[in-house]
């Protein structure tokens, strides 16, 4: 996602004012960084178990 310089906006997992002000493609945005984190914390378990 880019700011309106069109420079990489990094999507805090928390959220933010601004993704909701944007509204559903806000929404999107997060939810998707909400699921890379997601997946990145499975494969570090699966990592440090095997």
């Amino acid at each position: 996602m880019e700011d309106e310089n069109q420079q990489p906006f990094d999507i805090p997992v928390s959220g933010n004012l601004g993704l909701l002000a944007l509204g559903y493609t806000g929404l999107v945005a997060w939810r998707k960084k909400k699921k890379e984190v997601r997946k990145q914390k499975m494969q570090e378990r699966k990592q440090n178990e095997g």
